[in-house]
C-alpha cells in the first residue's frame, strides 16, 4: 500500500502557527493510536516543539521525547534527522526537504507555514512527491 502524503498549510498569518498546527496534526495521529517521528528543521526547532507539545493546549497530553534522548517508549518522537520506519508509522513533517523514502511508513503530513519562504519550500516538497509517483492532497487549515 502506497504512502499517504497530505500537506497542512496555515491560511492565516498566525506567529509560530506552523508549530501549533504541526502539535495538532502530531495529537490527531497521536490518538489515532500511531507510532510518530516530528521531523524538525533543525535542533533549536525540535526543542520548541518539544516545549510547545506540553503548552499548545489545555487539554491534551502527547507523550513524547526527543531523539536525542536516546530512548524510543514514547509514541511521538522528535529529532531533525531522516525518520526510520523501524520506530514511527506516520511522520509529521516541518522541515525544508521532503522526505527521501517514504516506504515502510503509512502516511507523512508536511507542514506548510504562511510566509512566502515555507510556501515555496511546500510546493518544491509537493513536486518532489508527485514525481515519486504519490499524490499529496492539500488542507488549508485556519488557525
Amino acid at each position: 500500500m502506497a504512502c499517504r502524503v497530505d500537506f497542512y498549510v496555515q491560511a492565516t498569518n498566525a506567529p509560530k502557527g506552523h508549530l501549533t498546527l504541526a502539535c495538532r496534526v502530531t495529537e490527531k495521529a497521536y490518538q489515532a493510536g500511531h507510532r510518530i517521528y516530528l521531523r524538525c528543521q533543525d535542533e533549536q526547532q525540535a526543542a520548541q516543539l518539544d516545549e510547545l507539545l506540553w503548552t499548545f493546549s489545555q487539554s491534551s497530553f502527547v507523550p513524547h521525547q526527543l531523539s536525542s534522548s536516546g530512548r524510543s517508549d514514547a509514541p511521538v518522537t522528535i529529532g531533525h534527522t531522516p525518520p526510520s520506519s523501524k520506530n514511527a508509522e506516520v511522520i509529521v513533517s516541518l522541515a525544508d526537504e521532503p522526505i527521501p523514502n517514504v516506504d515502510g511508513f503509512a502516511r507523512v503530513a508536511e507542514i506548510v507555514g504562511h510566509d512566502n519562504t515555507q510556501r515555496e519550500s511546500g510546493r518544491k516538497r509537493f513536486r518532489f512527491y508527485r514525481e515519486q509517483g504519490l499524490d499529496p492532497v492539500t488542507h488549508e487549515i485556519r488557525l
